[in-house]
């Protein structure tokens, strides 16, 4: 448990026979590393080592966990990223078509729950990017249920909530869950079991700025797929320039577990149900 959620076991204190650390101490170690920063002390002071001013603050726990898994994750992942590009103007034509009627009902449709729908469909035919290698019982892992982590930016750092089973929901019902744990994200009242049992991760940075990028995988994942900023450029369709919907994906993946010829299959996969979503009802 400890090491899915990226802590150092030996920097906790246990309170079972002997200092035995429980599942009680670590879930307790992650709700205060949660808390709104307004909530802990915060020691900051500004110094001057030479003539320049500096500001002095602690880690927090949630800086150090994010720290601790990120180096994990290089460490022990053989990373690779691939680069793509979607036209997704049939998609955006849907989106806006729904958007209004889901929004008065208190969803908010973005391209996000289109992208967690093709990825839950394509992991289904590519079990390599779903799975997990566990080299102390030299064995794959090779999981059947597809929960994929949303990276959500927040005050206090990046955390990854969990869309369970997205491959059994639909598009809109995927939107309604993405609202939901962003909001518990940014009021920091997520808990430990909306974090844990992720088999996939995807990233989206395109809404803050930037088309590609290198995401680092969520260890002990195989992939994190990247959705990089939409934007309306020409494009070529029936050998004729028109305008389109570009969103450009980068999608890394631990290159002991997935080869590069699957990992480019499961990319189209991905680039196919996104420019036609309408296969995402069949």
């Amino acid at each position: 448990m400890a090491k899915e959620y990226g802590l150092e076991i030996n920097n906790l204190k246990g309170s079972g026979p002997g200092g035995r650390i429980t599942k009680e101490d670590i879930i307790k170690y992650t709700r205060e590393s949660s808390r709104p920063a307004e909530e802990k002390e915060t020691r900051v002071s500004v110094i001057s080592d030479s003539l320049e001013p500096v500001e002095i603050e602690p880690l927090s726990q949630t800086r150090k966990s994010i720290a601790r898994h990120m180096i994990e994750s290089k460490r022990n992942a053989a990373h690779m990223t691939l680069f793509e590009e979607v036209e997704i103007s049939e998609l955006e034509r849907i989106r806006l078509k729904y958007k209004e009627e889901l929004l008065s009902g208190g969803v908010k449709l973005t391209y996000l729950p289109f992208v967690v729908k093709a990825v839950a469909a394509s992991l289904a035919k590519f079990r390599s990017l779903n799975a997990e290698m566990d080299m102390e019982g030299e064995r794959m892992i090779y999981k059947r249920y597809y929960n994929i982590g949303i990276a959500t930016d927040t005050e206090r750092g990046l955390v990854v909530p969990v869309i369970r089973h997205a491959d059994k929901l639909t598009v809109t019902e995927i939107a309604a869950e993405i609202g939901a744990s962003a909001e518990k994200a940014r009021q920091g009242k997520l808990t430990f079991d909306d974090l844990k049992g992720g088999t996939f991760s995807i990233t989206s940075y395109g809404n803050i700025g930037g088309l590609f990028a290198v995401p680092v995988i969520n260890y002990p994942q195989a992939a994190i797929l990247g959705v990089g900023r939409v934007s309306k450029k020409p494009v070529v369709k029936d050998d004729q320039i028109v305008p389109g919907i570009v969103m450009p994906l980068s999608l890394s993946v631990d290159h002991r577990i997935a080869d590069g010829g699957e990992t480019a299959r499961f990319m189209n996969s991905v680039i196919s149900y996104l420019s036609d979503p309408v296969k995402l009802l069949f």
